[in-house]
C-alpha cells in the first residue's frame, strides 16, 4: 500500500458515515494531488513527492475527525420540530369536539405516522439521485393525468372535482404535484437556458392540467413551476428577466380569463358571494359572514367552553384556522401564524447553504409549493381572498395534503443533510 493511500485509509477510518467518508477521501486525495504535482515540477520524484505531500498535512487521525466532523451528514433540527409540533396542533379540533371522533382521530392518527415516515424515509435517500430523472417523472405524472383523470379509468366526481383510486387512498390531481415537482427541478437544473422547450412543456403540462383541476391546485401548479423558472434563470441580464415575467404573466392572465369565460355560473356566484358577501348572506356569502362572526367572538384566548356551538363546514379541513383561533383565541393564532412562517422563513434559509443548484431548485419549488398554500388558507378565511380548497399545512385534517406536504419537507431535510457533502456548481 503506497504511503498516501495508507494515509488516506488512517485519516477516514474515525468518520461514521460512508457519505462524508466517501467525500472526505476525495477531498483530501485532490489535495494530496495538487501538492505532488507541485512538487514535480520542482523535480522531486513522484513518491518522494507522495512522501513530503503526506507528512505537510500532519496528523491523518486528527484530520480525519475534523474533517469528518466538518463533513458529516447533519438533520435541522429546527425544522423538523416546527413540523411535528404543526402536525400535534391539528390533533386538537378532534379532541375538543365529539364530531365523528372515533373515526376521525384515528384517520389523523395514521396520516400524521404516514406523513413523518415519509419525511424521514426522504431525508435520509439522497435527493441528487433524483437529478436526472425530470423525464420519468414528468412523463408518469403525464400518464396518470391522461389514463386516470382524462380517460376516467378508476375515479369519479365529487361535487365536480374529478377523484382517483388508488388503493385505499383517493386523491384529486394534486397527488401528481409532487412528480411534476422533482421532475421540473431537474429539467430547469439542466434545460434552464431553452426557453422554448421550457416554455413549450408548461402550455403543454397546463392543457393537460386544467381541465381536470380544481382552481387551487392549478394555482399551486402555476406558482411552483414559475417560482421555480424565475430562480433557475436569475443570474441573466436584468432585461431578459424582465422579458420572461411579461411573458409568464401574459400566459397566465390568458389562461385566467379563458377559465373564467368558460366557467360555470356557479363559480362566478361564489366570486360574487366574496365580493359582496352580505347580499349573498344565506347562499354564497354565508361562509364568509360565518368566518367574520366566529373570529370577533374568539377573543385573546378563545371560546373553549362554548367550542360545541360552532356549526360549520370543514371545520377540520380547510376551515381550521377558525376552528383553533375561535376554541382557543387570537394569541394561540397568532403563535400558529408564526410557526407556519417560521417555517417558510427556515426553507428560504436553507436555500442560501445550499451550494448544489438542484438543490436549490428543489428548496425553491418547496417554498413556493408550502408557502401558497399556508398564505392562501389564512388570507381565505380572513376574507382577503375567495375560499378556495387550500389546506393549511400539517394541520388541516386529510391525506393528500399530509402526503404531499411530507414529500415536500423530507426532500427540503434531504438537501440540507447533504448540504457539506457538495462542491458548489452554482
Amino acid at each position: 500500500m503506497s504511503e498516501k493511500k495508507a494515509f488516506l485509509k488512517q485519516a477516514t477510518n474515525p468518520i461514521k458515515s460512508k457519505e462524508a467518508k466517501k467525500f472526505v477521501a476525495l477531498e483530501l486525495e485532490q489535495h494530496l494531488e495538487a501538492a505532488v504535482r507541485n512538487m514535480l515540477k520542482s523535480g522531486l520524484c513522484r513518491e518522494e513527492a507522495e512522501s513530503q505531500a503526506v507528512k505537510r498535512m500532519g496528523d491523518p487521525v486528527k484530520l480525519g475527525i475534523k474533517m469528518g466532523k466538518l463533513h458529516r451528514p447533519k438533520i435541522d433540527w429546527s425544522l423538523l420540530s416546527l413540523v411535528l409540533l404543526l402536525y400535534l396542533i391539528g390533533f386538537l379540533p378532534l379532541l375538543i369536539t365529539q364530531y365523528e371522533f372515533q373515526f376521525s382521530l384515528f384517520k389523523k392518527s395514521i396520516d400524521v405516522l404516514l406523513g413523518i415516515l415519509i419525511v424521514l424515509t426522504l431525508m435520509m435517500f439522497d435527493y441528487r439521485r433524483l437529478k436526472k430523472t425530470y423525464w420519468l417523472m414528468l412523463g408518469v405524472a403525464g400518464i396518470i393525468l391522461i389514463l386516470v383523470f382524462h380517460f376516467g379509468f378508476s375515479s369519479w366526481m365529487v361535487n365536480g372535482v374529478q377523484f382517483a383510486q388508488f388503493g385505499t387512498f383517493s386523491a384529486n390531481s394534486l397527488i401528481v404535484i409532487p412528480l411534476l415537482f422533482i421532475g421540473w427541478a431537474g429539467l430547469l437544473h439542466r434545460y434552464a437556458n431553452r426557453s422554448l422547450l421550457i416554455s413549450g412543456l408548461f402550455l403543454l403540462s397546463l392543457a393537460l392540467y386544467i381541465p381536470i383541476s380544481p382552481v387551487p391546485n392549478v394555482v399551486v401548479y402555476v406558482v411552483m413551476v414559475v417560482v421555480m423558472y424565475l430562480w433557475s434563470i436569475r443570474n441573466q441580464s436584468k432585461k431578459l428577466v424582465g422579458s420572461i415575467i411579461a411573458a409568464l404573466f401574459s400566459v397566465i392572465t390568458v389562461c385566467l380569463l379563458v377559465f373564467w369565460k368558460s366557467s360555470s355560473l356557479y363559480i362566478r356566484k361564489r366570486l360574487m358571494g366574496f365580493l359582496f358577501p352580505e347580499q349573498y348572506e344565506s347562499t354564497y356569502g354565508y361562509f364568509y359572514l360565518q368566518f367574520k362572526k366566529y373570529l370577533s367572538e374568539a377573543g385573546w384566548f378563545g371560546q373553549f367552553p362554548q367550542i360545541e356551538r360552532i356549526e360549520m363546514a370543514a371545520m377540520y379541513t380547510d376551515m381550521i384556522f377558525v376552528t383553533l383561533t375561535y376554541s382557543f383565541g387570537w394569541i394561540f393564532a397568532i403563535i400558529i401564524v408564526l410557526f407556519l412562517v417560521a417555517i417558510m422563513v427556515r426553507i428560504c434559509w436553507i436555500s442560501r447553504k445550499t451550494p448544489d443548484s438542484f438543490g436549490q431548485l428543489i428548496i425553491v419549488g418547496a417554498a413556493a409549493l408550502y408557502t401558497v398554500q399556508f398564505v392562501y388558507n389564512i388570507g381565505m378565511v380572513l376574507g382577503l381572498f375567495p375560499i378556495a380548497g387550500f389546506s393549511l399545512p400539517f394541520i388541516s385534517y386529510g391525506s393528500s395534503p399530509a402526503v404531499i406536504n411530507s414529500i415536500i419537507i423530507g426532500l427540503v431535510l434531504s438537501v440540507y443533510r447533504r448540504k457539506n457533502l457538495i462542491v458548489s456548481t452554482n
